[in-house]
């Protein structure tokens, strides 16, 4: 039992990271990002599964998150759109005036690209996760969000974009 609690705390040591910035760039809030990181492993722990690598448990382990991620996205969506439809149709009309906060700096660091994926929609914000971060393609993209191949890649160039504008204009 002892070694299982050390294969345990090995595993959350070298996962947990990497978890929450998976579910954080999908669900766009730390709380949330957390919570799932630990539902994950929680998960992985209950069922005790053996895997023969540290990379096909990194799969296993990441196409969870990915999945409770876009669970948690698709349920607050609901409600948000079921309570506050007026506030949430608002919200995704706003412009990106959080990077006008930004100043004078000329150069792109990881923060202010990190402002202008977050600015994003979320449809472009998704797909443009599960691609440029995660590694998937178009088609197991439109396998996890149940969507047309022809539809992700229509968002994905548009976010890519929308993306590269926002960039441009904190360049400028």
């Amino acid at each position: 039992m002892d070694g299982s609690k050390k294969e345990q705390e090995r595993i959350y040591d070298l996962f947990c990271k990497q978890l929450y910035f998976t579910s954080y760039r999908i669900v766009g809030n730390s709380f949330d990002a957390e919570e799932i990181m630990h539902d994950t492993l929680l998960k992985y722990f209950k069922l005790q599964i053996l895997f023969d690598s540290d990379k096909e448990c990194e799969r296993w382990l990441k196409r969870v998150c990915i999945n409770l991620s876009i669970d948690r996205y698709r349920k607050k969506n609901r409600e948000l759109f079921t309570l506050l439809p007026e506030e949430k149709m608002a919200s995704l009309k706003e412009t990106d005036e959080h990077l006008q906060d930004i100043g004078d700096n000329n150069g792109i660091t990881p923060a202010i690209i990190k402002k202008a994926i977050e600015s994003l929609a979320d449809g472009y914000r998704i797909i443009l996760t599960l691609f440029l971060f995660e590694g998937y393609d178009y088609q197991e993209i439109s396998k996890i969000l149940n969507l047309n191949e022809v539809t992700v890649r229509s968002q994905y160039m548009r976010g890519k974009k929308r993306l590269r504008e926002l960039l441009s204009n904190v360049k400028n």
